[in-house]
């Protein structure tokens, strides 16, 4: 049945939690229900710009819907008034519409309206580029933004699946189809599904306005926007009393059309993908093999995705919808929908259909019903119609931003405590370095410490009930909020003990900001869709007995007949074993039988290896396959060493190979004068800011780690922090002039005087300057605003570029902070994760094996795997090429290829070297006992050194690089990268 959920009461507890403020109904109540009001509290805005729902809440009293602007009223993007940049902007050929090339830009128009009150506004486009990603603009009226969400406007691009049903492989198991882009003109009204279903309002008094219209970094069609008056749908029972032909048609009874939920018509996103399921009922059945056979789950849950079915109907009348889903993701919650038809919500109830969680994982049905569980009538015309799925968290939307709200409120208490007690050392496990002799009386230095605990005591409180609202009995998230009331009740009603337990504070942001993550997720399985005539005989859902037992035993005689581990094994072909999961390795076999094999005619089988430890189980029995994909950096030189891998400088076009990838890539898998791989994948760090913190506090983002440390007493007074990985030392030693190692290969360099410093430099950070040691999630952090600003990985980088929508346009990147050098350039070593492919020395295919790896690694079959696995799995699952060339041409947004561009030409990783695991492990003792235990830092090094030049010196006798008596028989050449490079970097 459709949830029946209270939203204009969330939205109102919502707006006086926030505010304190009790102001117009951001949307009518459906059925006049009463609550209480929470007590009145202080209007707080966000950085100075309201969110949607605040805006809402503030308007004065009175303010309405414009009713008089029935028809849209076009802004024909060739009629603009102004613009930026003309250099951004052409008229298309047909001299209708504007091409936006890409970039930051704006375009203007002016428009006059009759009347004041709140209007919508639509736009008309269609993209101009092979990206994957979301278009995004921003909209300002009169040169400004009402509300954050209109910086942030979302467009969808429009896909199908290449084919359906899926094609099968040679094992009888489904692919999984691409997506591929349908382009036209689109017409959408702006809406952001994750505050309201409805339309975005925009408010305009009457006379002539500006509207201005944001470019970002994607290319973009335009043919205009309009504004229209809002018109809201009716409920049920309100339109069945408005028309009377609803209720004229006689139904038969009789006539169903089931629609599998994968055959799709359109979809929003290339990450909501067709899933596997096998369970008894399920359609198509998988009887035994991959069949895919439902959509959705775990990535179609985001605000705003959705799903497209075309269906049809045999003759004029009324209509039914129902659903087969599974929702057992969130625990006691609703996952909330949107649905219309042909476009439109024909009732009110349609804006926000809740799918209840079930706790034992069983399909259920789910006809779209009203409040008292009559189904909707849906008047349809015979023929072909449309129905749309869109994700919305509208209904947790008020809470997460009173999580948000309460989560900065703890940090500035927090912080100004800290200040107090001098005390700003974080962490999660102790309460710092406060005296714990020391009698503090807080409440003489911070007055009103009591009252301002208790507002955010009450705070989340009201929260925890505030979503109850909206979810199942009880959720782990009102656990949390309540938890974190009890221990901040502790802490202010025993203010002199809260100095000697900051530590709680540190623990409670950090539980409460982990619900950031997944509060507005919205995850939904789907099976099929019905549509039927009144009094027909449903789908069956729920399996009995005997079916159950059916599919049981059934799945239990196929184990026996069955190859479950699809192996291909064409004895003829060479052998790749590949360390991802099975569609990475599907995409590879279809792009080696389309082009290698095409060209080559080498077969090739191509494998998944599930567990790397197999590649050196295989190794010791002698079953090794002729090629391994997906390698650790690490594992090359271990298997080297071994004399189980081939050197690929034997072959003759190794060197020109080679300059596909970055030296200091290559750099890892040179030992004793010989290169025994090819990079696939590579990492990178760059500098991660938020540019609306950076520039409310007037600060810019640092160059250099002299910058960082002047800007630290500005973030830290205000309440905010630097990131840092506590245990990334190679920055600083590399940027020192250190190495790891000596240039025979044979010691430890870490005794150098630049390595002490790099050393000293690296731990003084969280020592002197009180960098956070302990930061969990620092996604979580960054999308709360208390760290704004920090030293990332790859993934961190793409974390926040595809699940953070809520700041898009609010962060930038940059190469990380550097040591400048006498001449005023800035060094900025740094290096990253690497995965990389080998040849097996037992391998009697070595010359195809090497054919394979070269074009495996070669810009055009790189740059495809890249785009393909980017339609499978969408642009969150970026392929890190090595291949900077391919690289160059993956789909990055311009100023971020610059940026990672920059500091990639800075790539410099360890060395690897027999008993080298010993380095990385000393020096995360010695980082913990200098930051952790305070010891002096040059006294552990030494240790440390001396710790790992015996474990160093007893592989080199392993290894016959020294005799028994450690006389030393031969030395080994470690790369010298010592200048930036230049050749190819993006």
């Amino acid at each position: 049945m459709l949830r029946r959920w209270k939203y204009v009461k969330a939205v109102v507890l919502s707006s006086i939690l926030l505010f304190s403020f009790t102001g117009p109904l951001p949307m009518q109540i459906v059925n006049g229900d009463t609550h209480n009001e929470i007590k009145t509290r202080p209007i707080e805005k966000v950085n100075g710009i309201p969110t949607y729902l605040q805006w809402l809440a503030l308007a004065p009293e009175g303010t309405q819907d414009s009713t008089l602007l029935k028809q849209p009223l076009l802004l024909p993007a060739e009629d603009y008034a102004d613009l930026s940049d003309p250099q951004l902007y052409n008229l298309l050929s047909d001299d209708i519409g504007l091409l936006s090339k890409g970039g930051e830009g704006w375009i203007e128009w002016t428009v006059e309206l009759p009347e004041d009150g709140y209007y919508n506004m639509g736009v008309i486009y269609d993209s101009a580029d092979d990206h994957k990603t979301d278009l995004r603009l921003g909209i300002q009226i009169d040169g400004i933004s009402p509300y954050l969400e209109a910086e942030r406007i979302v467009l969808k691009r429009h896909y199908s699946d290449s084919v359906y049903p899926p094609e099968r492989d040679e094992f009888d198991n489904d692919r999984r189809p691409a997506s591929v882009e349908a382009n036209g003109w689109k017409n959408v009204r702006l809406t952001d599904y994750a505050v309201d279903p409805r339309p975005l309002k925009w408010f305009f008094t009457k006379g002539k306005h500006t509207v201005r219209l944001i470019s970002s970094r994607d290319a973009m069609k335009l043919q205009g926007l309009y504004l229209v008056s809002p018109q809201d749908p009716m409920l049920s029972d309100e339109l069945t009393r408005e028309n009377d032909q609803l209720t004229a048609t006689t139904a038969s009874g009789k006539w169903l059309q089931k629609v599998e939920a994968e055959q799709i018509s359109l979809k929003s996103n290339t990450s909501i993908q067709l899933q596997s399921t096998d369970s008894a009922l399920i359609s198509p059945a998988a009887d035994g093999h991959i069949r895919y056979n439902t959509i959705g789950g775990d990535q179609f849950r985001r605000s705003g995705e959705w799903i497209e079915w075309e269906f049809n109907v045999p003759k004029d009348g009324i209509y039914h919808i129902g659903f087969k889903y599974l929702q057992a993701y969130s625990n006691n919650a609703y996952a909330y929908r949107t649905i219309t038809i042909d476009g439109k919500s024909p009732f009110k109830q349609l804006q926000q259909v809740g799918f209840p969680y079930n706790s034992s994982w069983d399909w259920k049905g789910l006809t779209l019903s009203d409040e008292e569980e009559q189904p909707l009538p849906f008047q349809l015309t015979e023929g072909k119609h449309t129905l749309r799925m869109t994700v919305s968290s509208a209904p947790v939307m008020p809470v997460y931003e009173g999580l948000l709200h309460n989560l900065q409120k703890i940090g500035k208490l927090e912080q100004t405590i800290r200040k107090i007690t001098g005390n700003f050392e974080k962490s999660y496990s102790t309460g710092g370095n406060t005296d714990l002799n020391r009698d503090w009386d807080l409440e003489k230095y911070i007055p009103g410490l009591y009252e301002q605990m208790t507002v955010i005591i009450e705070d989340l409180s009201d929260l925890s009930s505030l979503l109850g609202e909206v979810t199942i009995g009880r959720s782990d998230i009102e656990n949390a909020f309540d938890s974190a009331a009890r221990d901040l009740t502790d802490l202010r009603d025993h203010p002199r003990t809260i100095p000697n337990r900051l530590n709680l504070f540190a623990s409670i942001q950090n539980n409460l900001g982990t619900w950031t993550f997944r509060m507005l997720d919205q995850p939904l399985l789907l099976d099929f869709l019905w549509i039927a005539e009144p009094g027909a005989q449903l789908p069956k859902i729920k399996p009995n007995w005997s079916q159950r037992t059916g599919h049981m035993l059934g799945n239990f005689f196929r184990s026996f007949t069955n190859n479950f581990e699809y192996v291909r094994n064409k004895p003829e072909a060479i052998d790749v074993w590949v360390n991802r999961n099975r569609d990475y390795v599907n995409v590879i076999q279809q792009l080696t039988d389309e082009t290698f094999t095409a060209e080559t005619g080498i077969q090739v089988n191509i494998n998944i290896v599930p567990d790397p430890q197999l590649l050196i189980l295989g190794n010791i029995s002698g079953r090794q396959p002729d090629v391994a994909l997906g390698v650790d950096a690490g594992m090359p030189i271990d298997f080297a060493t071994r004399g189980a891998l081939t050197d690929l400088s034997r072959f003759p076009d190794y060197d020109e190979v080679a300059k596909r990838f970055h030296p200091g890539a290559l750099s890892v898998f040179h030992y004793d004068r010989k290169d025994y791989a090819l990079p696939e994948i590579q990492g990178f760090n760059v500098l991660l800011y938020r540019t609306d913190i950076l520039e409310q506090l007037e600060l810019n983002a640092p160059d250099t780690w002299e910058d960082v440390l002047r800007m630290l007493p500005t973030l830290q007074q205000n309440g905010f922090d630097f990131y840092i990985p506590p245990k990334d030392g190679l920055p600083f030693l590399y940027q020192q002039g250190a190495s790891y190692y000596t240039a025979d290969g044979l010691y430890s360099a870490l005794d150098s005087e630049e390595a002490l410093q790099g050393f000293e430099q690296w731990t003084d950070m969280f020592n002197l300057y009180q960098m956070p040691k302990e930061v969990p999630s620092f996604y979580s952090h960054f999308r709360i605003g208390d760290i704004p600003i920090g030293v990332v990985d790859f993934n961190t980088y793409l974390q926040v570029q595809f699940a953070a929508p809520e700041l898009a346009g609010r962060w930038k990147i940059a190469p990380i902070p550097g040591m400048k050098q006498a001449d005023g350039t800035v060094v900025r070593w740094a290096g990253g994760a690497l995965q990389a492919g080998v040849i097996f020395q037992k391998s009697e295919k070595q010359s195809d094996a090497w054919e394979f790896l070269k074009w495996w690694t070669s810009t055009d079959t790189q740059r495809r795997f890249g785009n393909d696995i980017e339609a499978l799995y969408g642009p969150e699952y970026r392929w890190n090429t090595a291949n900077m060339e391919a690289f160059k041409q993956l789909p990055w947004p311009e100023q971020d290829l610059k940026s990672i561009g920059e500091q990639l030409q800075w790539y410099k990783e360890v060395p690897q070297l027999p008993g080298g695991y010993f380095t990385g492990r000393y020096l995360d003792i010695a980082w913990n006992k200098v930051v952790l235990e305070k010891k002096n830092p040059r006294v552990v090094m030494e240790q440390a050194v001396a710790d790992i030049n015996r474990e160093l010196e007893r592989k080199q006798v392993e290894f016959k690089l020294r005799d028994r008596d450690g006389t030393v028989l031969r030395t080994l050449d470690i790369p010298q990268i010592v200048q930036p490079w230049k050749g190819g970097a993006p």
